[in-house]
């Protein structure tokens, strides 16, 4: 009797009662759901904004807040115009003058940079590299470097600094204003790729930090016009735009000579 009655007891006590287990595997249901609903629409949002075929809409600098002495970040709402860019006249690497108009009919992607950098001006130049290699094969992508140094980034200096990167000397442009100003230029890049450029000046100002300048790189349509931005020292948005250009770019093989062209050279 003694056994049984202890036999009894522990069986009892060997567990909660059953109501109470349900209530913990309703429960643990219930977060294993709303967990998975959390994981499910943080993927979602992930997917949308990875799948946008531009970086970002708006740009944000910093400026010092007067008041209290605190940065405050100010948004610029980028709204290239539908006219396209400005006409420009500068100079290539080679000597030759280059207008907007000899570049009409292919799309291209621009760079800002200069050749006494000490920052990310290589990185930019490197990525500008990658869709030399990635590109140039079978598309008519054009590649486009703009120093913002004219003054010292002669053609002379602008074609040691591209036989670093091997480019291209007919599809990857590299060019200044031979006359060493900068105001052509800076309005150019501020006026119509609504990017910034600044000469640093005081404690900012040191070797190889003389100039303030984007790292974006702005992809240009056959037409002249401003797709978008994207910055070519993050990995992510690099490859949004490689994910671009394989959708707009057009494939090209010797085949596709023009037929002037072809007759051009005949005679």
């Amino acid at each position: 009797m003694s056994d049984s009655s202890s036999t009894d007891n522990s069986t009892k006590s060997s567990g909660p009662p059953s109501a109470l287990r349900w209530f913990f595997v309703i429960n643990g249901l219930f977060c294993f759901v709303l967990i998975g609903a959390w994981v499910a629409f943080g993927m979602r949002g992930r997917g949308n904004a990875d799948s946008k075929p531009f970086a970002r809409g708006t740009d944000t600098i910093e400026e010092e807040d007067d008041n209290n002495g605190r940065p405050k970040v100010v948004k610029i709402e980028m709204k290239w115009s539908d006219a396209g860019i400005s006409d420009f006249e500068l100079t290539e690497r080679s000597g030759r003058v280059v207008h907007k108009s000899d570049l009409e009919g292919h799309p291209w992607v621009v760079s800002f940079i200069f050749t006494n950098c000490a920052g990310p001006c290589a990185k930019v130049s490197s990525a500008m590299q990658r869709l030399q290699k990635e590109f140039f094969t079978d598309t008519d992508l054009r590649l486009v470097t703009i120093t913002v140094d004219p003054e010292r980034d002669q053609p002379e200096q602008l074609s040691k600094y591209a036989a670093g990167y091997e480019a291209d000397s007919d599809r990857w442009l590299f060019l200044t204003d031979p006359t060493g100003q900068k105001d052509k230029i800076y309005r150019l890049i501020n006026g119509s790729f609504l990017m910034p450029v600044q000469e640093a000046e005081g404690e900012l100002r040191a070797p190889g930090f003389e100039f303030i300048h984007t790292n974006n790189v702005l992809l240009v349509d056959e037409h002249g016009v401003v797709q978008g931005k994207w910055l070519s020292t993050d990995e992510a948005e690099f490859s949004q735009l490689r994910r671009e250009l394989k959708k707009r770019l057009k494939k090209t093989t010797t085949d596709d000579t023009p037929a002037d062209e072809g007759k051009s050279k005949s005679e």
